[in-house]
């Protein structure tokens, strides 16, 4: 039986097997699907963060209401299907989180959206829904405005940069890892590395990796403070290792970088 990823630009996305059926999230025709049976949907996009300027009813327009009517649609004819939260809805805690921890978390439109919408599927008893709560995951498929999409953009085109307070620990993962857990869940869970990473500590190790200067490339402007909140917290079911991560970025970045210097970008 077929498994099917809705969201084919997401993140997520480009990290499960070739073999799945890929679909934009855009205005699905469940007509489409009704005489249609999978294994797995795995529903990958939400309403992104940086929206809220525009307007920030697309967090629960998107999350909340559009997420939930494919869900119900596509449990209908799969076996189970897996969305995604955020383990921003822990992120008021210290120490290891997993999913028996209740939630705790700085209330934001975003975060909210994800609260509202994983309660709606446990009110309604979807047992076929498998909730997977990632970790920042980073990759050469970053959506623009986020920090480590301006990182990897500054490394492949040799831009110089400025950004803020990077001098904080988080839990970072690769979305290869996160598509990995998934593909294998059987329960809702909270999914990261397992460690804390110094971000700074990452991201210069990104630019020695491609053998660039990190002073060189990037003007730190704590001005430019995100208000990083200062509770280390990270998932307490261990992945992979900093080392992992890196090797795997690293390598997707030096095969991109190979492609535009070949005159394409693939």
């Amino acid at each position: 039986m077929n498994s099917l990823v809705i969201g084919k630009t997401s993140q997520l996305s480009y990290y499960f097997p070739d073999s799945y059926e890929k679909v934009s999230s855009r205005n699905i025709n469940f007509d489409d699907y009704k005489d249609k049976e999978y294994d797995r949907v795995f529903i990958c996009f939400s309403e992104q963060r940086t929206f809220i300027k525009d307007n920030e009813n697309l967090f629960y327009d998107t999350n909340v209401d559009y997420t939930i009517s494919v869900i119900s649609f596509f449990n209908k004819i799969s076996n189970k299907v897996v969305v995604y939260g955020t383990s921003e809805l822990w992120n008021k805690y210290n120490g290891s989180i997993n999913i028996s921890v209740p939630m705790n978390y700085n209330e934001t439109h975003y975060i909210e959206s994800k609260m509202k919408m994983v309660n709606i599927i446990r009110n309604l008893s979807m047992s076929n829904v498998i909730i997977i709560h990632p970790y920042n995951f980073n990759s050469i498929y970053r959506k623009e405005g986020f920090l480590f999409w301006k990182i990897i953009d500054s490394i492949l085109y040799d831009k110089k940069i400025e950004i803020g307070d990077t001098y904080f620990y988080r839990d970072l993962i690769h979305p290869k890892f996160v598509v990995d857990q998934s593909i294998n869940a059987e329960e809702d869970m909270i999914v990261g590395s397992g460690r804390l990473m110094f971000v700074n500590d990452f991201i210069k190790d990104l630019y020695q990796g491609m053998e660039m200067e990190y002073d060189h490339y990037v003007t730190e402007n704590f001005e430019f403070n995100l208000n990083i909140k200062r509770n280390i917290n990270y998932s307490d079911n261990y992945i992979c290792s900093y080392e992992k991560i890196l090797e795997e970025t690293l390598n997707e970045i030096k095969k991109r970088k190979d492609n535009l210097s070949k005159g394409y970008d693939k």
